[in-house]
């Protein structure tokens, strides 16, 4: 495919140049855009923190046997003692928190520095470890194959009416990795799949800027260093859809937000 290329280098690192697509059809994810963020010293910058909240029927798990596949007897581990793997749709805390939220900042071109480290997805007893992440695009991402079975990954663009093709990593041993550099172009929703393994299952946001975070397992989220004046927060969850609020930053201080989540049509 286009842009892919294949490194070998010490431990089978792999770099693969990702074909990957704009911020969804709330704010068209450009290179462009993104190339035009700029570091900044920010003085007295503030800082938004918060929790996302479910309302509603929380959907029922997807419900897999473990009977097929690569080494169904290594995915047990994470099985009922029937065999059956429960994947919740929606993750909530006892007080109907909600994780799993990306939450990031639009139209910020400038500000705090850009991270230094990439970002890590693990590959962790037939789980991708963390199951959502948002990350700036053009940056790199770590995969780490924590497990001693083979796992077919593949990762998907994920478009409103189906989904194309990225890239597929055939050979990632344990204890090997994979770095992947993020291209954004049309649509910057990306979820991993593993062939042997229907019950895997990951996603990632690409983002303009690095002012991004994931709610926790509590629903909280915190973004700090960010310069004042009026911003639009996005929020965004694989199955419960996108939500955004604007919020005024003072110079020095603490905004904080909610956002309610309510159960989809389908649950």
């Amino acid at each position: 495919m286009d842009g892919y290329r294949v490194q070998s280098q010490k431990r089978k690192n792999i770099a693969l140049s990702l074909v990957v697509v704009g911020l969804m059809l709330w704010t068209p994810l450009s290179e462009g855009t993104v190339s035009a963020y700029q570091e900044e010293a920010i003085h007295g910058g503030g800082s938004i923190t918060g929790v996302m909240k479910f309302a509603g029927i929380v959907p029922t798990p997807k419900t897999y046997k473990v009977t097929m596949g690569s080494h169904p007897e290594f995915c047990q581990t994470i099985a009922d003692k029937k065999g059956f793997i429960h994947i919740p749709k929606v993750r909530v805390s006892s007080k109907l928190h909600l994780a799993d939220v990306v939450v990031f900042l639009q139209e910020v071109d400038r500000g705090k520095p850009l991270p230094k480290e990439a970002p890590i997805l693990a590959v962790d007893r037939c789980q991708f470890v963390p199951r959502v992440i948002g990350t700036l695009a053009d940056q790199n991402l770590r995969m780490a194959m924590r497990d001693p079975i083979l796992h077919q990954i593949r990762g998907w663009e994920m478009l409103d009416n189906g989904r194309l093709p990225l890239f597929h990593i055939s050979n990632l041993g344990e204890g090997e990795e994979a770095t992947l550099q993020l291209k954004a172009r049309r649509s910057s929703i990306i979820k991993w799949t593993c062939d042997q393994h229907s019950f895997m299952e990951g996603w990632l946001l690409l983002t303009a800027n690095p002012y991004v975070t994931v709610s926790d397992d509590d629903g909280v989220f915190r973004l700090t260093d960010i310069p004042a004046g009026t911003h639009t927060v996005g929020a965004w969850h694989p199955v419960l859809g996108y939500q955004e609020a604007k919020i005024t930053l003072i110079s020095g201080r603490q905004e904080t937000l909610e956002l309610t989540f309510g159960s989809p049509s389908n649950p």
